[in-house]
């Protein structure tokens, strides 16, 4: 049993005459009898009453199998629509993972609401993690996006882009005599304790933290490693130390807490769209495409 035999008998069932079907169907009326005889002969039994002048009617079993034909029909309709949006990327599973900092000037919800809006019965996981995690999880192929912070190597099967580049802050307790300096300098730092979230690497915010004691003659003391910028933010306002975080926490507001600059060094992270090299994926493919000309 073909669709195109279905297709053929449920135009003749609404028909009722072979060359009306033979019209609407652009066959030859032989050919519109040959795929009615072809699905009679599938499925064993006469569908049709012949009669004189091309006309026809439907026989009991014909009518009875006319609306399991057209639930077949449609199915494999949507089937097709189905199939051909998905090689588009516009249906499916997306994955993506992103930085905190990514979050908090906007950046995380512009990308995935363009994609949104060009796909939008593409299933979406939205997934907070660190850098680290998040360039496992891609090469591991658990996760198809990633906004991540920049780092000097990446995983083989990951290719990376810049999304933007912020600047660094330092962050100090609001109370603190720093805190109310007009400028400051690196060698103001020294003898502060610092608080950053870093993975036992010597990359991301922590090789910007030794440039910026190389910067002021010392050598940074760290204490203990967080997760996140919130617990950094966090701990500062508490009077724990002092961190390094990316401008766009300016719009998270939080009290006991400023943000300032350094004076003579210029410290800075690029934010940056990650996926694997080899995607396939349509879904992948179209996001990277919007990104890339997004205004």
């Amino acid at each position: 049993m073909e669709l195109r035999e279905l297709r053929c008998f449920e135009v003749l069932a609404e028909e009722l005459h072979f060359a009306r079907a033979a019209a609407r169907l652009g066959l030859a009326q032989s050919g519109v009898s040959r795929l009615v005889a072809g699905l009679e002969t599938d499925l064993g039994a006469k569908l049709f009453n012949r009669g004189k002048r091309s006309q026809v009617s439907l026989t009991t079993t014909g009518t009875l199998f006319l609306p399991e034909a057209r639930a077949i029909l449609r199915q494999a309709e949507r089937g097709e629509s189905l199939g051909r949006r998905a090689a588009r990327g516009e249906v499916g599973r997306l994955e993506i993972g992103f930085v905190a900092s990514a979050a908090w000037d906007g950046t995380a919800s512009a990308l995935v609401r363009r994609y949104h809006e060009a796909a939008p019965e593409v299933e979406i996981h939205l997934r907070e993690m660190e850098t680290p995690r998040q360039l496992e999880e891609i090469a591991a192929g658990r996760l198809d996006i990633g906004l991540l912070r920049a780092r000097a190597d990446y995983p083989m099967e990951v290719r990376v882009a810049k999304l933007k580049r912020d600047a660094l802050l330092l962050a100090l307790p609001a109370h603190s005599a720093l805190a109310q300096a007009p400028t400051l300098k690196p060698e103001m730092l020294r003898g502060q304790k610092f608080i950053l979230p870093h993975f036992g690497e010597e990359a991301g915010f922590l090789a910007r933290l030794r440039a910026l004691g190389e910067a002021g003659g010392f050598t940074p003391e760290l204490l203990a490693p967080v997760r996140d910028f919130i617990t950094v933010l966090t701990a500062v306002g508490a009077g724990l130390g002092l961190g390094l975080i990316p401008e766009p926490a300016k719009s998270l507001g939080l009290p006991g807490v400023v943000l300032r600059p350094t004076h003579g060094i210029a410290l800075a992270s690029e934010l940056m769209l990650a996926s694997r090299r080899a995607e396939t994926s349509p879904d992948v493919r179209q996001f990277l495409a919007l990104t890339k000309t997004k205004g």
